[in-house]
């Protein structure tokens, strides 16, 4: 009898191991970024939130460019990246029956989320609202002086006749879902002296002839949580129809790690949720023009908005 129930314990207890979470289950959480100042900020906020609540990490931010971050993650070498809810028509096109979807914040997020979800057991989380997709932006005087806010107020001004001349990418002067959407969802319509075409996409050469009023230039193509905005003084033109692809950055993260750490949703969604437009303006600026340090940044914000003791 004693022999029985010493191998009823023995098969109990193995029983009880095989449900429990394994040392290698419990591993670290690998997290990974883009190659810019809004990853670097991000990533170091997740990594420093997760630490606290005793979840282990091991930082790869700044891993690499969007493509080979997303690589990364499908293959299991990280597992939790920042990335952008309008990418999803890069990474399913095939179901992209419809493109503009992703010209709606919500819309948008529930298709990629759902397409990543069934197809590749990844899992997005809550994004912040702030969109960092092609917008126009003005400075901050201007758009005071002559009370311009959004794409309609823009449209007023320039079909009143007043002068006007946007810098941009040709790839965004070109694009239904950029600079001719704009003109053809609200209403008006630029010359072509009133465009300045650039081969390429240096936003920051655009952003810096804006701010200087070179060539008469007073908008320009902007991304809209780029740290220069915060410096240069410059506003983003609000788009309430969502003309290019809605941007939202979020965390996303593979099913498996996710099971294992359940947790991870609950304590990075406030953190997201409180990321303003002009919050990560403000964080971008602090790290890719005052040259501050990404960790100290993330740590003060958290710390000075309650997520970090």
């Amino acid at each position: 009898m004693k022999k029985y129930l010493t191998l009823l314990s023995l098969i109990a207890l193995l029983t009880l191991s095989a449900c429990a979470p394994t040392i290698a289950e419990k591993a670290p959480v690998t997290v990974a970024t883009m190659l810019d100042s809004e990853g670097s900020v991000l990533g170091k906020m997740i990594i420093l939130a997760l630490n606290a609540q005793d979840i282990e990490t091991v930082d790869k931010i700044n891993f690499g460019t969007p493509d080979i971050l997303r690589a990364a993650l499908e293959n299991a070498e990280v597992d939790l990246v920042v990335d952008y809810t309008g990418s999803g028509q890069y990474y399913h096109p095939e179901d992209a029956r419809d493109a503009s979807i992703w010209n709606d914040p919500i819309e948008g997020y529930n298709f990629t989320a759902q397409l990543d979800r069934e197809k590749k057991d990844i899992i997005w989380l809550t994004p912040s609202p702030a969109n960092n997709t092609e917008s126009i932006a003005v400075t901050r005087a201007f758009a005071e002086a002559e009370k311009i806010e959004s794409m309609e107020d823009l449209a007023v001004y320039i079909n009143a006749g007043k002068t006007f001349k946007l810098i941009a990418s040709a790839s965004f002067v070109e694009n239904p879902m950029g600079l001719l959407g704009y003109e053809e969802a609200y209403g008006f319509k630029l010359t072509n002296d009133q465009i300045i075409s650039l081969a390429s996409g240096n936003t920051a050469e655009m952003l810096k002839a804006l701010a200087e009023g070179t060539n008469d230039v007073n908008a320009s193509l902007v991304y809209g949580t780029d740290g220069a905005l915060d410096k240069l003084n410059l506003v983003v033109l609000e788009d309430p129809k969502h003309i290019p692809p809605v941007y939202l950055p979020a965390p996303v993260v593979r099913k498996a790690v996710l099971d294992v750490y359940p947790e991870i949703e609950t304590i990075l969604k406030p953190i997201f949720e409180s990321l303003t437009l002009e919050t990560l303006q403000s964080l971008n600026a602090k790290v890719a023009y005052d040259g501050e340090d990404a960790t100290m940044v993330a740590g003060n914000y958290l710390k000075d908005n309650g997520f970090l003791d």
